[in-house]
């Protein structure tokens, strides 16, 4: 059996659901395909969003029963935890992303979008060099062909349709294990008297979220927010793999045994995330890639909820356009890769590389740069929300001085800052218009 719609979006998080309720509310026939029973019920843990993404993504905000609660003061801890970082009030607002999604699900299909939950896309179509359709597998385990000229990819670091294309199109590549951060962040009840006990013998703070850095290597977290009056203990953890055999499950259950006062779990989730640098091209001919599917995630700390919110405003207007035109090529489609790359993709970029020199210090280097406040609150929140830096590398090099106990990791770090600049004017300077010779030409050239 085959259907026809003006969009098929596979995959049903906050991009696609975003994607495909913006492109249905103007009038277009938009299919949403989502393999969990329903919307939301994948990654149903706490994500923070830095605030004002939802207005500028005009998409709906969280509702409060979506929002997560705030803590009262949130401090950034070296991995011994003898070195502490006060933090002012978060730009972030933490929302609890099952629940958000399913609301996004529910606009979407106010909005006029056909949502077809159980239904696991298995790749593109792809006929006369361009995708023109997605296969996927029912509830009743039969499979199905849902055709259209244009076809969005939000299926998250899978990327199941763009992975399915040929490999001459530049979009197949998977994402390699050193390309990831292994992640579990999981919301508790707690025995209250228990945890009083826990904060009166110095062991536990109550209202104060407590960020370790560098608590399982360079790359990693360990994040401990516990409210005795909510009546609750969020934890997080997120690791490299290859951090230790354990990975973030085992560090995550060996952290909570360690909580006394933890009884049981409220929800939460763990998985993969992709921090590696963005899919280069994100449309081809017939087809979008957002979210997490084009690798558009924070590398500072692995969320992309706001990154993939942001990417379907543009690729929706894309979208409208195309149809409008009745043209669906990567020329027509390019309108929203370059607004992506040029904009929020170059800052992705800059971070990016920061994130990649992080191999090549150790945690007494991290350590040490939080004791000396060469790692400040400024510089904590810059790599969060993200935004263009406020520090240039000339600056960034001499904190450094303050903090770096060696010539080689001073140089490491200043050439660290300089390539991640130019990284992220080379982005800015993405092309604005599709050829194969001009984009060949940028992609070389990435420093």
């Amino acid at each position: 059996m085959k259907e026809s719609w003006d969009l098929i979006v596979a995959g049903a998080g906050p991009a696609g659901c975003a994607l495909a309720g913006k492109v249905a509310r103007r009038g277009a026939k938009v299919l949403l395909l989502e393999k969990e029973q329903e919307p939301g019920l994948g990654r149903d843990w706490v994500v923070d969003v830095a605030r004002g993404t939802f207005e500028d993504a005009e998409v709906p905000e969280p509702s409060p029963a979506a929002r997560w609660n705030e803590p009262a003061s949130t401090v950034l801890v070296s991995s011994d935890t003898a070195h502490v970082i006060e933090l002012p009030p978060s730009p972030l607002l933490p929302v609890r992303n099952g629940l958000y999604v399913g609301e996004l699900a529910d606009w979407a299909v106010a909005g006029g979008a056909r949502l077809r939950a159980g239904c696991t896309a298995k790749g593109a179509v792809v006929e006369r060099d361009a995708v023109r359709g997605v296969t996927f597998s029912g509830r009743d385990g039969k499979e199905y062909t849902a055709e259209g000229p244009l076809v969005a990819d939000c299926t998250g670091m899978p990327g199941v349709l763009r992975r399915s294309t040929p490999g001459a199109w530049g979009m197949a590549a998977p994402v390699g294990e050193t390309e990831t951060v292994l992640a579990r962040r999981e919301v508790w009840k707690i025995d209250r008297k228990a945890a009083r006990k826990e904060v009166e013998a110095g062991r536990a703070s109550d209202g104060r979220r407590v960020d370790r850095a560098g608590a399982y290597g360079v790359y990693s977290i360990q994040t401990c927010y516990l409210d005795i009056k909510g009546g609750f203990v969020d934890v997080l953890v997120g690791v490299k793999p290859g951090s230790g055999r354990k990975g973030a499950d085992g560090l995550f259950e060996e952290y909570m045994a360690g909580l006394p006062y933890a009884t049981e779990k409220i929800f939460g989730d763990g998985g993969p995330i992709p921090i590696r640098r963005l899919l280069s091209s994100p449309v081809c001919d017939g087809m979008l890639v957002l979210g997490d599917s084009a690798c558009q995630v924070v590398p500072a700390h692995g969320s992309g909820t706001a990154s993939a919110l942001l990417a379907a405003d543009l690729a929706a207007g894309t979208v409208l356009e195309a149809l409008r035109r009745d043209e669906y090529g990567r020329a027509v489609l390019w309108e929203y890769a370059h607004a992506f790359m040029s904009g929020r993709g170059a800052v992705l970029a800059y971070y990016d590389v920061l994130r990649l020199h992080t191999d090549n210090i150790t945690v007494r280097d991290l350590d040490r740069l939080i004791e000396k406040g060469v790692l400040d609150a400024d510089l904590v929140y810059s790599g969060l929300l993200p935004e263009p830096p406020a520090l240039r590398p000339s600056r960034l090099a001499r904190q450094a001085y303050r903090g770096l106990a060696s010539p080689l990791q001073l140089i490491g770090f200043s050439l660290a800052g300089l390539k991640a600049e130019r990284t992220r004017r080379h982005y800015r300077r993405y092309p604005e218009s599709w050829s194969p010779e001009s984009f060949a030409s940028w992609e070389q050239r990435i420093p």
